[in-house]
């Protein structure tokens, strides 16, 4: 019985687009970097164009699984407005709103690859929609850090709490202790998302860089660089749908 769980978590996790559409791009940027590794060995050139096939399928596929995500942001954007603090109330509609550019663009630019209109300057389009991309991480990464400040403030000033608390022998404060060390807790876990999310924020940031020419970045990094990040989001879409800690 027990054998039949980790098939149940899979077919949980792949039965949402999110999860699809991580493992796709998993694919594809290892496909990305494969095919550089090959070329760079000297393999044959049918070899290389299978494995840059398999990546540009993927890559035009998978923005078919995004085409409604400026919906998405747009609500996000809105949303964001009502966060209470000022610094991430501004950041965060701004990282919507970077979103929000990208995958809008990026939806003309898949009706053009597919045929469905025509776009004279595609490779500008397709640019500037790298640029929002890479205004919603800077912002995105600051965002992260300014949270990461805040966390670990808290933090700190829970654990000059605790050892007050604990030096106290009542009842009371013995009830509060394990109150301040459940929220110390809570915090631990808000750091730890915190750090992931702006290591993965990071090195994301490669591709989009590297696309319109703000740093020199080969096919094998950035295809490490995409494989890395999405291997991370879907570890996160992963415990998302099946709860696993």
């Amino acid at each position: 019985m027990s054998s039949t769980v980790p098939v149940d978590h899979i077919l949980k996790y792949l039965n949402t687009t999110t999860g699809r559409e991580k493992l796709y791009r998993t694919i594809q940027y290892f496909s990305r970097f494969y095919a550089w590794h090959l070329f760079r060995q000297g393999a044959d050139k049918a070899t290389v164009a299978r494995w840059n096939n398999l990546k540009t399928a993927l890559g035009t596929g998978r923005k078919l699984f995004r085409l409604f995500k400026p919906i998405e942001f747009g609500k996000g954007a809105i949303a964001a407005l009502n966060v209470p603090d000022d610094v991430l109330r501004v950041s965060g509609a701004l990282k919507q709103i970077g979103y929000l550019g990208y995958y809008m663009l990026e939806m003309f630019v898949y009706l053009h690859q597919i045929g469905f209109i025509t776009l004279k300057n595609q490779k500008k389009i397709a640019d500037t929609s790298f640029k929002f991309w890479a205004g919603a991480l800077i912002v995105s990464i600051l965002s992260g850090l300014y949270k990461l400040r805040q966390v670990q403030g808290r933090i700190e000033m829970l654990k000059r709490n605790s050892k007050l608390v604990k030096a106290s022998t009542s009842e009371k404060d013995a009830q509060r202790a394990a109150d301040l060390k459940f929220q110390e807790k809570t915090l631990g876990k808000e750091k730890q998302d915190a750090v992931y999310q702006l290591v993965q924020d990071a090195i994301d940031f490669v591709i989009p860089t590297s696309s319109v020419g703000w740093i020199n970045a080969d096919e094998g990094l950035v295809g490490i660089a995409g494989t890395i990040t999405s291997i991370m989001g879907a570890q996160t879409q992963w415990k998302k749908v099946n709860g696993t800690k």
